[in-house]
C-alpha cells in the first residue's frame, strides 16, 4: 500500500541534489517556517498554485528507473512534517534506492526515528541564522532549540550530512555566518548558498542581486579561518 504522502512534484534527473548520486528529487508539501528567500512559496503557503502528486506515480516512475538512478533526494517543504515519512521511505528502498533528506530540523524526533531505523543515507540540513535572529527569520518562536537539537543528534550519529545556509542581501551578512557556524559541530561540511532572486515569499527580495563569487569566497575563507575543521563551500542555491 503506498504511504498517503503529501507530495507536490518531482525532478526526474537531478546531478546536484544528492552528492555522489544521480538522483530524483521530489517535493513535500508544507512547511512550519516562513523564510522571505523561500523559492518554493508555493509549497510553504497552500494555494490554487501548488501542484500535487500521486505517492502512486512517483513510485511508478522509481520502478522504471531502477538501476539507472542511484538515490531520491526528498526536499520541500519540510518533509519531516508528514507523519508517513518513514513509510514512504521504506518503499523507495524497497526498490534499491538511497536516500537523501533535505530538512529545516524543525522535528528532530523524526529525523531521530528516521536515522534510528537507518532510512536515511545522507542529510541536508538547512541552518537558516544565528541564534539571536533565528525565530524571526524564519518566522517561528520555538524554531532555534528544535534546529539545536537537530544539529546535536547529526553530530553524533554517522549518516553523511551537510549543513547550509542561504546568504540573502539584507538579511545576513559575513557576521551572520559567523555565527552560525560556531553552532555547528567539528569536522562536517558546511555550504553557504547564494541567494537566487527566482521566486520568494517576499517580492520585495525579487529585485534585488545575490553576492558575487568573490564575496562569497571571502566568506568561505574567514569561516574556515575560524573554524578550521569545518568543509567550507559555496554554490548558487535558495
Amino acid at each position: 500500500m503506498n504511504a498517503p504522502l503529501d507530495l507536490a512534484h518531482f525532478e526526474p534527473l537531478s546531478l546536484g541534489d544528492f552528492p555522489g548520486s544521480l538522483a530524483a528529487t521530489v517535493f513535500t508539501v508544507g512547511c512550519n517556517f516562513r523564510c522571505p528567500y523561500c523559492h518554493n512559496p508555493e509549497l510553504v503557503i497552500i494555494g490554487n498554485d501548488t501542484p500535487r502528486l500521486e505517492c502512486s506515480v512517483f513510485l511508478d516512475f522509481l520502478l522504471q528507473r531502477r538501476g539507472k538512478l542511484d538515490g531520491v533526494c526528498i526536499t520541500g517543504g519540510e518533509p519531516t512534517l508528514q507523519n508517513d515519512l518513514p513509510a514512504f521511505i521504506r518503499q523507495i528502498r524497497a526498490l534499491d534506492y538511497k536516500v537523501k533528506l533535505d530538512t529545516n530540523g524543525s522535528n528532530p524526533d523524526m529525523l531521530t526515528r528516521l536515522l534510528n531505523d537507518e532510512l536515511l543515507d545522507y542529510v541536508a540540513m538547512d541552518v537558516k541564522a544565528p541564534p539571536l535572529r533565528y525565530g524571526d527569520i524564519v518566522h517561528n518562536s520555538g524554531a532555534l532549540a528544535a534546529v539545536e537539537k537537530s544539529i546535536g543528534i547529526l553530530a553524533t550519529h554517522p549518516v553523511r550530512h551537510e549543513f547550509r545556509t542561504t546568504l540573502v542581501p539584507s538579511l545576513l551578512d559575513e557576521t551572520d555566518i559567523v555565527a552560525i557556524a560556531s553552532m555547528l559541530p567539528d569536522g562536517s561540511s558546511y555550504v553557504v548558498q547564494n541567494f537566487v532572486p527566482t521566486k520568494a515569499i517576499d517580492a520585495h527580495l525579487l529585485s534585488m542581486h545575490g553576492f558575487s563569487s568573490l564575496e562569497l569566497a571571502g566568506v568561505a575563507e574567514v569561516v574556515a579561518g575560524r573554524y578550521p575543521l569545518l568543509r567550507v563551500t559555496t554554490r548558487g542555491g535558495n
